[in-house]
């Protein structure tokens, strides 16, 4: 693996193509069946928490800007209280990565490839990160940059197309159930994908630093653009489909089969198989290559040692650790929370604390 360093603009793209990836897909079900037809406005709030733990990890990479949250955690806490706290926050991050690729697995046979069994996606998907971990970050850097750009493209078009199926009578009422709906929304999002932030800090240390500039403003744009894009995809999705919208598991799959213009351009729901493909694709490249720094870095072993045996480990999760996607949706909507909330955000703010108190003593 070539570790390497890369550029501001470029750790910007992969933060955004991380957070958006999977999530366009994957968010809009739960966040609805959480919050209703205030669904668009718990992720915005949502949005709004999760620049509270970017804020926290952007603390600690300014503190230690050299180094990864494993080693500001062993710089912080000792090397006994790193173990304790990376090795759970490893495994959530397995269970998360394995999460996503059934996510992915489901929509195909589902939506589009009924017959296809499911590990074939599976396999298909964890072997081109797989390599695509092991090319490096650089290699990730470079060309996921046009990626992104691609996978934008068609978002954009595909909310822009289905405009005559858009009601906005169909957002009413707004709060239906009042605000406890939102705030389960909050606490959903906040599970995922807004903890994930966290995960990306094992790899902010590898932007090369420039005098005078900070990655903190790049990083808080992208985060911006997120809560701005799957708010958006759930919005339109409520707009074209209104209360069918809350009986679909991929409600941006039906709005694509709703596109129709002058009898030529129909069905393109396969365009956004790609941008799912394309999501998916770069969210679960980054987290192999998360997942194998951390434990590389813990164990002070040579990267890249790892991506073999985390890849298999992750496809073997993927296929036996549920039944159907109703045991993903609970999992997602019940567990991903508490289990990110305990064995990732409080050690963060654990973290913090310690590492702010001790810069006090060293400063009086």
């Amino acid at each position: 693996m070539h570790t390497g360093k890369i550029s501001y603009w470029q750790m910007a793209v992969l933060f955004q193509v991380y957070m958006t990836g999977s999530a366009l897909i994957n968010i809009q079900g739960p966040m609805l069946a959480a919050a209703h037809n205030s669904a668009w406005f718990a992720m915005l709030l949502a949005n709004l928490v999760g620049f509270v733990i970017l804020f926290l990890v952007l603390t600690l990479h300014n503190e230690y800007p050299e180094q990864s949250y494993v080693n500001q955690v062993r710089l912080t806490l000792g090397n006994v209280m790193s173990y304790i706290i990376i090795i759970p926050l490893f495994l959530v991050m397995l269970y998360i990565t394995a999460n996503i690729v059934y996510g992915m697995g489901q929509y195909f046979t589902t939506s589009m490839m009924r017959e296809t069994p499911l590990f074939i996606f599976h396999l298909l998907i964890l072997f081109t990160c797989s390599l695509t971990a092991k090319a490096g970050i650089e290699v990730m850097g470079r060309m996921f940059h046009l990626l992104m750009y691609i996978l934008l493209f068609i978002f954009i078009i595909m909310l822009i197309l289905p405009y005559n199926t858009y009601e906005f009578t169909n957002l009413l009422p707004l709060a239906p159930l009042g605000f406890k709906p939102i705030l389960h929304g909050v606490y959903v999002g906040f599970g995922f994908p807004y903890m994930d932030v966290l995960f990306f800090a094992m790899i902010i240390y590898l932007v090369k630093p420039k005098p005078g500039q900070s990655i903190n403003k790049w990083l808080y744009i992208g985060l911006f653009i997120n809560g701005i894009v799957l708010s958006l995809t759930i919005l339109c999705s409520l707009l074209g489909l209104g209360p069918l919208v809350f009986l679909k598991k991929f409600p941006l799959h039906v709005l694509a089969q709703l596109i129709s213009i002058g009898e030529i351009v129909e069905r393109v729901e396969a365009i956004f198989g790609i941008a799912l493909i394309l999501g998916t694709y770069m969210k679960i490249s980054l987290l192999l290559f998360i997942l194998d720094q951390a434990l590389s870095t813990l164990f002070k072993i040579k990267a890249a040692q790892f991506i073999n045996i985390i890849t298999v480990v992750v496809f073997l999760l993927s296929l036996t650790m549920y039944k159907n996607e109703i045991e993903l949706g609970e999992s997602g909507s019940f567990l991903q929370t508490p289990v990110t909330f305990i064995f990732g955000f409080l050690p963060l703010l654990l973290v913090v604390i310690v590492a702010k108190v001790k810069k006090k003593k060293k400063t009086a």
